[in-house]
């Protein structure tokens, strides 16, 4: 399992090699063997395996250009014999970005009804160092023992520019601008250790896991605000000092047991978090900074999570079925160093899970699923502190977050292997997004919150076609509707919405052994907490041609070439009319070289824990 979040999902999957890759499959309705955590599915990416001894060596480069020049470069090596297998890599990757954007909003000042316009700017600048290594080592006859550290260090920088303008009857000629610089470095470190003991050749097989995991961030802010108003100027500033620890303690053991008439797996987990975030902000007086206690806050949270399973399954002639439940104990405690009080509970859950698969002939096959699911918030969304982006909008976690429990069905119907038909649905009770409120400086406040009952149906479909000897496409469509509540400021109202996503990808293979790309994507209005989105698009292509008997090989890609991809959205709510616009700047032109030396490579087995999703 490997669970990231947010830009580091992103930074991953650029730094995997597509020709790395033997399948992907998505699992939507877990069993109980794996961590119940996560409402929306879990996606495998199976890696090529070689059997094949002796030494082997990857060397990759790349570059491209959007509104800055990128750079990707990677070294992997894997040894296997008999009974030792070796590997690492090191990687450089720099994912900078930069969108331009608008917003707005009403607020009330003075008694009087203003209207705030924002036009910003964002610069990332990231070097991102990522390193690993494994080792698998069969050091008796059925007894296997593996060791992984996955480290990464990730040099953030940012930079947003906002020009925020007031038009109403007491803001004539005012006007706001920011500057807010950020130095943001994260370090990780990862290591786990992995022992298997096959028991017999009939598959009956004990595996134990164990992880730890620290994950630091250093992050130092200046926001500097200009205030022109009636010809007067007034500067302010605002320094963040915001260092942070994660350490995640796992471990895990699992038996497969396969009898006669059934198979059965059963196991237990533990995990231990303890997470410690410290926020200073200071404002210069008379030469010096002085500490405001009013924003200033220490974040201390503690989590513990026990779980045991039990699942069996069973293969008839046509028709296979499995069915499982899972107990997961949690118990949380969250402490602060003012204002607001320590909380702590705890909780038991039960996660059952049932799959059939039914054949029918051999084209036809069909799959029913259920299982129970839990989506605990992320560890920043617990954060009570304030992260600004200008002085009138920041974000902020809250601590008094419940998890977010969901049932999750699913109907697929594939024929040949290759057209597949999917229903599913989502019940959720106390969804988690982010709310807007307005606070009593008039600021916009993005705040985690529970929503109610959500309620999603998915209808997809997914169709390869040979459309000539050398034109093959791959087309999904999902059909959607989403429906929960949003505040209203005399009662809540149900907010729902069909949407139709889509792909449609060509790949051509040419003369000379050249194959080609074009992908074209589609978003409708989709549902985003209390925003209803724009619909959205943009085109992908890419060239690529191996040489020297594919020892090399060379692809050169375009993504979003019509600079088309968009983010905009408008509040549904009547208690606060804000939208916003963020044009990123994706179009993205690049080239890479990937040499490849000795035989295939050897891959890691490298494992992750849930907790480090929430991160």
């Amino acid at each position: 399992m490997t669970y990231l979040f947010g830009p580091q999902v992103s930074n991953y999957l650029q730094g995997l090699s597509a020709e790395d890759i033997d399948k992907i499959e998505i699992d939507t309705t877990p069993g109980a063997d794996l961590d119940a955590a996560g409402n929306a599915g879990i996606i495998n990416i199976k890696l090529k395996k070689s059997t094949k001894k002796e030494f082997s060596l990857d060397l990759r480069s790349a570059v491209s250009k959007s509104r800055f020049w990128k750079v990707n470069e990677n070294i992997s090596a894997g040894f296997r014999s008999e009974k030792l297998i070796l590997n690492g890599s090191l990687d450089y990757n720099t994912p900078h970005s930069f969108s331009r954007g608008s917003s707005g909003n009403s607020i009330n000042s003075s008694g009087s009804v203003q209207q705030l316009t924002r036009e910003n700017e964002k610069t990332f600048k990231v070097n991102y160092y990522t390193w690993r290594a494994g080792a698998a080592w069969q050091f008796l006859p059925k007894h296997d023992l593996g060791v992984n550290y996955h480290g990464y260090y990730d040099d953030f920088k940012s930079t947003r520019l906002s020009e925020i303008s007031f038009t109403g009857p007491s803001a004539v000629n005012s006007s706001l601008y920011s500057s807010n610089n950020v130095r943001e470095p994260y370090h990780y470190d990862s290591v786990s250790l992995t022992y298997t003991y096959n028991i017999d050749s009939l598959g009956k097989k004990v595996t134990a896991d164990a992880n730890y995991t620290v994950y630091r961030n250093f992050s130092d802010g200046l926001m500097t605000s200009t205030l022109q108003s009636m010809g007067s100027t007034v500067v302010t500033q605002l320094r963040s000092h915001q260092p942070g620890t994660i350490k995640i303690t796992s471990f895990k053991t699992d038996a497969e047991l396969p009898f006669t008439m059934f198979k059965m797996k059963t196991g237990i987990k533990w995990a231990e978090v303890n997470n410690g975030n410290q926020f200073v902000y200071s404002h210069p007086t008379e030469g010096n900074w002085e500490v405001d206690p009013s924003i200033s806050n220490n974040f201390s949270y503690s989590e513990k999570i026990g779980a045991v399973y039990v699942t069996a399954s069973k293969d008839f002639r046509t028709t296979s079925a499995a069915v499982g439940i899972r107990a997961e104990y949690t118990e949380v405690e969250g402490s602060f160093s003012q204002s607001i009080p320590v909380y702590n509970f705890s909780y038991t859950k039960l996660f059952p899970s049932l799959s059939i698969e039914q054949k029918i002939g051999d084209s036809h096959k069909l799959d029913i699923s259920l299982s129970r699911r839990i989506n605990r918030p992320a560890y920043a969304d617990l954060n009570p502190v304030k992260w600004f982006v200008d002085p009138y909008f920041y974000f902020t976690g809250n601590p008094r977050l419940i998890p977010e429990i969901a049932w999750v069905y699913q109907i697929n119907y594939s024929l040949k292997k290759k057209y597949i038909i999917s229903l599913a649905y989502n019940q959720s009770k106390n969804y988690i997004n982010r709310r807007l409120v307005i606070d009593n400086t008039q600021s916009i406040v993005s705040r985690s919150d529970n929503f109610g009952d959500y309620r999603r149906f998915d209808l997809t479909f997914s169709a390869p076609l040979k459309l000539t000897a050398f034109w093959n496409t791959q087309t999904f469509i999902d059909l959607s509707h989403t429906s929960y509540p949003i505040s209203m400021i005399n009662n809540d109202k149900l907010f729902k919405l069909y949407g139709i996503n889509g792909t449609l990808q060509n790949t051509f293979q040419l003369p000379a052994g050249i194959s080609a790309t074009l992908q074209m994507t589609y978003f409708s209005s989709e549902t985003r907490g209390i925003y209803k989105t724009a619909p959205t698009g943009f085109v992908d292509v890419g060239i690529s041609k191996g040489f020297f008997n594919n020892k090399l090989d060379v692809v050169f890609s375009a993504n979003d070439i019509f600079n088309s991809n968009r983010y905009k959205g408008i509040s549904q709510s009547d208690m606060i009319d804000y939208y916003y616009n963020d044009r990123p700047y994706n179009q993205n032109f690049g080239i890479s070289l990937k040499y490849h030396l000795g035989k295939a490579l050897a891959r890691s087995s490298s494992s992750k824990t849930e907790e480090q999703e929430r991160l």
